[in-house]
């Protein structure tokens, strides 16, 4: 099974992607024709229902793309529905703990690596071995978002089944009391960068544009993600209103 995002890593390169919140099959599909190598669904914070996810996920296949979720909880069963689904990796919101993440790299492997549960789902026809192959393929991605979880980074990162470590940069500085882009929140993302550096596990983070994805890749981050559908209908509908004005 080809993973874009496993390539890339594997080869010291960056893996730029974006997110999905709008809750549509057909934005998904269009982004990912736009050439991003993955993209990611947010069922945490949206209206996404089990039926969006999956016709997105076939969306984004269709088109070539690598298809994420980032799960609403860590339960195995929502694990197992994702997975069955098509999902190839999960994002696991608010992570603070290798113990937490070591359950959650578990429950998305088959035994005797895992405990995730064999169902007749879509993920069975997306290659004839998927069972055999498929704890080597999904992505295990938990998000930091607290003191703790910073503290906590190497430990975590280090957790076997983790592939990649991912900031949740807005609810790290509500969560430390300071605003976003402060000195000292800053100090916290870089801090947990180099936590995954020693653990030898690739690090992400959201980015709002190109120049600041360029920069956390010059950073040493390796996974990002290129801000989210929502905002490129926002913003494009904003710049060509504003030309209309020049």
């Amino acid at each position: 099974m080809d993973n874009a995002i496993r390539q890339a890593l594997a080869d010291g390169k960056p893996s730029v992607g974006t997110w999905l919140n709008l809750g549509s099959p057909l934005a998904a599909e269009v982004l990912a024709a736009a050439g991003f190598p993955w993209l990611c669904i947010d069922a945490e914070h949206t209206a996404y229902g089990m039926g969006e996810i999956a016709h997105s996920l076939r969306a984004i296949e269709a088109r070539g793309a690598l298809p994420l979720v980032r799960a609403w909880d860590h339960a195995p069963t929502t694990i197992g529905r994702l997975l069955d689904a098509g999902a190839r990796g999960i994002v696991f919101p608010h992570v603070s703990t290798p113990e937490q993440a070591q359950n959650l790299a578990q429950a998305m492997r088959y035994p005797p690596t895992g405990h995730r549960s064999s169902g007749t789902g879509r993920c069975t026809t997306l290659h004839p071995d998927y069972r055999a192959l498929a704890n080597d393929d999904v992505l295990c991605i938990p998000q930091i978002e607290d003191p703790e979880g910073i503290a906590n980074a190497e430990a975590i990162a280090a957790v076997e089944g983790v592939d990649i470590g991912f900031l949740g940069p807005n609810d790290l500085a509500l969560a430390m009391g300071v605003d976003a882009g402060s000195a000292e929140h800053e100090a916290a993302l870089q801090s947990f960068r180099q936590g995954c550096e020693r653990a030898g596990t690739p690090s992400g983070i959201p980015a709002a544009d190109g120049t600041m994805a360029r920069q956390r890749i010059d950073e040493g981050f390796a996974f990002i993600d290129l801000t989210n559908d929502l905002r490129f209908l926002q913003e494009g509908a904003q710049a060509a209103l504003a030309q209309l004005v020049q």
